[in-house]
């Protein structure tokens, strides 16, 4: 994902909940900040599955009262210490790598924060060829078996 000009890979965990966000994807979008977070409107209605207030630095999360995706880089309005808070309850979905230092790199713009989301299969392993191909002299596997 790029957040105002700044690089950053990020990992959805199996929930459904990331699959959901997965589908969307890509996407492009202007986002906010509020404290150290980061936080851009996804085209997704749905419950809080897992809701929690207290969130790391580099969580993906969810934010039903949005809709919005948020990322986090440190302390918040409601924090008291360098973790973040947020404003009201969400589910974190993933991570990103998160270097705090990169959110003071974010260019900020009239309309707010540039976010573009995309899939990247980085890490996604492919058949190998032994799950895949015959073994020499064996018919290939027919459909529907």
């Amino acid at each position: 994902m790029d957040v105002g000009g700044v690089a950053l890979t990020g990992t959805l965990d199996d929930s459904p909940l990331a699959e959901k966000v997965w589908q969307l994807l890509p996407f492009e979008c202007f986002g906010e900040t509020w404290g150290q977070e980061v936080y851009f409107p996804v085209r997704l209605q749905t419950e809080n599955t897992e809701p929690v207030k207290q969130v790391k630095k580099g969580d993906i999360a969810y934010w039903p009262d949005g809709p919005d995706l948020c990322i986090f880089f440190g302390p918040t309005p409601k924090s008291t210490n360098e973790e973040p808070v947020t404003a009201s309850p969400v589910t974190v979905i993933g991570s990103f790598d998160c270097d705090p230092q990169n959110f003071h790199l974010i260019e900020r713009q009239r309309r707010g924060v540039q976010v573009r989301v995309e899939r990247s299969e980085t890490g996604v392993s492919s058949p190998t060829p032994e799950q895949d191909q015959p073994e020499a002299g064996e018919p290939p596997a027919e459909s529907g078996q």
